[in-house]
């Protein structure tokens, strides 16, 4: 009898510390689905306030600006425009 008894003391104690790892873990649990909500809130904050659409000079202006700069600077108004394509299309 005193062997069942010890033996239904060791369970309950290690039972009693599952339970308690079962506690931890589901706190952990709790924090780290609270620190994905707030990521994703995050990311979808940052997705909306960022620009969509980048907004260039007119390739004319630019071309005008350039020539201010370098006077000597061969591009033309065609290079420019093409540089505005690529920036354009990188977006």
């Amino acid at each position: 009898m005193k062997a069942a008894n010890k033996q239904l003391t060791e369970w309950d104690a290690e039972l009693n510390q599952l339970h308690e790892r079962n506690g931890d873990l589901g706190l952990k649990v709790q924090m780290l689905e609270q620190e994905l909500k707030e990521a994703r809130r995050d990311r979808d904050e940052n997705k909306n306030s960022a620009p969509t659409v980048t907004e260039f000079p007119e390739s004319a202006d630019l071309l005008n600006q350039l020539k201010a700069r370098r006077k000597k600077s061969r591009a033309d108004l065609a290079d420019v425009e093409t540089f505005l394509e690529i920036l354009g299309s990188e977006s």
